[in-house]
């Protein structure tokens, strides 16, 4: 999987929503995006400063821009994207190039 592409969302949440209830809302997603072509993996981190991070693997960016194109679409995503602040979402997609993994 040499061209693997990592999706990067970087995001805050609006005021007042939980980090368990932004989490819970995500893992309603679970079913969606491990059915998109191309799915690897997918982690969410969220930093001291308040910011997320989505961090989603594709096998290629074909998958990846056909992923980023469905996802807002879907019903089951539709309370994720409402405790989102969308002046804060930044998404980009990028090829990878290297990895390393524990031995």
């Amino acid at each position: 999987m040499s061209n693997a592409v990592i999706e990067v969302v970087t995001f805050k949440l609006n005021p007042g929503v939980s980090d368990a209830d932004y989490v819970a809302a995500s893992q309603m997603t679970e079913d969606f995006v491990r059915g998109l072509p191309g799915f690897v993996a997918r982690s969410l981190s969220k930093g001291e400063d308040g910011s997320w991070m989505d961090y989603v693997i594709w096998s290629d960016m074909t998958a990846a821009r056909e992923a980023a194109a469905k996802f807002p679409q879907a019903d089951c995503t539709a309370d994720m994207m409402r405790m989102i602040d969308p002046a804060t979402v930044a998404l980009r997609h990028e090829t990878r190039l290297w990895m390393m993994a524990a031995a």
